[in-house]
């Protein structure tokens, strides 16, 4: 039961994180774009090209070694980048152009600064490189819209399907949590003992006319049967603690065998059930029924006669 509560709470999680993931929840442009640019610059300088042609889309580099061919012909090689400093940056809506001053070492010991433009645009993978000039100052004016293909994942199809499986990942917590409090409560019930120790005895005769047990009909082997039993208070004063134990037949497989009738008011009718499971046909038994209940500050006992079940 808590292994499913469990899966709920995951798929709940899972989907507020691929809706995070695809977009649905802002962040702050003024951060991710400067960011995508460092993240860009910082795999250059690892020699990682792999890494930065996967954050490009356009036509300035057709392959990854085409990165590292233009950045090693305008002297930058990896691990000669000392410094990036963005200059300037313009964001406009899904577009937006930064330029940054790199200062990169050479084989002298000295260092040069070299401008560099770039141009990006927000897709569904977040900020993405579109251009990057060497020579000519981007702006927004002349930046050109890309056409960004992404392949549809795991992912996409949960935020896509989000509201549903949201509403059925949130049914199957509530009925997690019902479930798990019914199993604790039948675990509770079934834990409760009936204790007899100092009741006085009285007769069956008196006790039989107020307790009524009444099996279902067409009793098969193999098929739950139930036996419900009705206890009425013809009394002016309450029946406190009220409950009912007995034996069962070895063909008889009972879900439970206390009974718990608990407090029974003056005039009141109570029925609780046995529930059996017949394992052979013929007659069966529940032996000795046994009331105990507390009356008038006395608690009594009484042993009824058994309850026969015909079994087909």
């Amino acid at each position: 039961m808590k292994k499913r509560m469990y899966g709920s709470i995951v798929v709940i999680f899972v989907i507020l994180l691929s809706i995070y993931s695809s977009g649905c929840v802002s962040s702050d442009p003024e951060e991710e774009v400067p960011e995508t640019v460092n993240t860009f610059m910082t795999a250059i300088n690892d020699g990682d090209f792999n890494a930065a042609f996967n954050m490009y889309t356009g036509k300035d580099f057709l392959a990854v070694a085409s990165i590292k061919m233009i950045f090693a012909n305008k002297g930058i090689e990896p691990g000669t980048i000392e410094e990036v400093n963005i200059v300037s940056q313009e964001i406009a809506e899904s577009i937006a152009v930064v330029e940054v001053d790199c200062t990169v070492s050479n084989s002298e010991g000295g260092t040069s600064n070299i401008p560099i433009y770039f141009s990006l645009q927000n897709s569904q993978l977040g900020w993405i490189i579109t251009r990057v000039s060497f020579t000519v100052p981007l702006t927004l004016d002349n930046a050109e819209v890309v056409d960004v293909d992404v392949e549809s994942t795991k992912i996409d199809v949960i935020a896509n399907n989000a509201p549903l499986i949201f509403v059925f990942a949130l049914v199957m917590l509530v009925l997690g949590l019902y479930l798990d409090r019914k199993d604790k409560a039948k675990k509770k019930e079934n834990s409760r003992t009936i204790d007899v120790s100092g009741a006085t005895p009285i007769q069956k005769e008196s006790i039989a006319q107020y307790v009524k047990f009444v099996p279902s009909q067409q009793i098969t082997v193999g098929k739950t049967a139930t036996v419900d039993v009705w206890v009425k208070n013809f009394t002016q004063q309450p029946y406190n603690d009220f409950a009912i134990k007995a034996k069962f037949a070895n063909s008889l497989e009972p879900e439970k065998i206390n009974l718990f009738f608990d407090n029974i008011a003056p005039g009141e009718t109570v029925k609780r059930t046995w529930v059996v499971k017949p394992k052979l046909s013929g007659w069966a038994s529940i032996e000795e029924p046994t009331v105990v209940f507390n009356f008038g500050g006395n608690k009594y006992i009484g042993v009824l006669d058994p309850v026969w079940l015909q079994v087909q």
